[in-house]
């Protein structure tokens, strides 16, 4: 299993349209079940200061981490540029389900990183955050970071990415990704 992972819980977000893109496009290169994990769905109780006791973990973000994340034998990690980084409630995703069954989520777990923004860096600094994060928590990360910049631009009024040479990078990123 391959899961999506979609970092912002900003509803409508064009990260929320590139993952979905790239879930079709991920479908055309990979034979195997495709998870999708999106911050929008994250319980509101995830903010309770027992955040951090494994027996008290929500129980919506026990099925998350149970039937997405710790099957997953690889994971695509989509970043928006917050602030210079990655969105907040990424890192609470990560912190809430790291107090349980931690090696089981991420131990030598293959992880490829697109960052997503209007800007000009594509999301570069975050997806270096998210890397040192990934690595501490054992995860392996696909070399090869993939930037998108000026996301706004390359999108249509439906919000799919139309630009070819942006579709030819994820398509050939993609196809990377599922062989390593």
């Amino acid at each position: 299993m391959i899961t999506v992972i979609q970092a912002t819980n900003r509803p409508d977000s064009n990260t929320e349209f590139v993952s979905r893109q790239i879930i079709e496009l991920l479908r055309e290169q990979y034979q195997g079940p495709i998870g999708y994990v999106s911050m929008v769905d994250l319980p509101p109780e995830i903010l309770p200061s027992s955040l951090y006791k494994k027996d008290e973990v929500p129980e919506k973000l026990r099925l998350i981490q149970d039937q997405w994340m710790i099957p997953a034998e690889k994971f695509i990690w989509i970043l928006p540029e917050y602030n210079g980084s990655f969105p907040g409630v990424l890192k609470l995703f990560i912190d809430a389900i790291s107090v349980r069954h931690c090696d089981e989520t991420f131990k030598l777990k293959k992880s490829m990183l697109i960052g997503v923004a209007t800007g000009r860096s594509g999301n570069i600094r975050g997806m270096d955050h998210l890397s040192g994060i990934l690595m501490h928590m054992k995860s392996v990360i696909y070399p090869r970071l993939l930037p998108v910049s000026r996301i706004s631009e390359l999108m249509d009024d439906q919000g799919r990415i139309h630009h070819a040479p942006t579709l030819k990078s994820l398509e050939d990123h993609l196809n990377g990704f599922v062989a390593y």
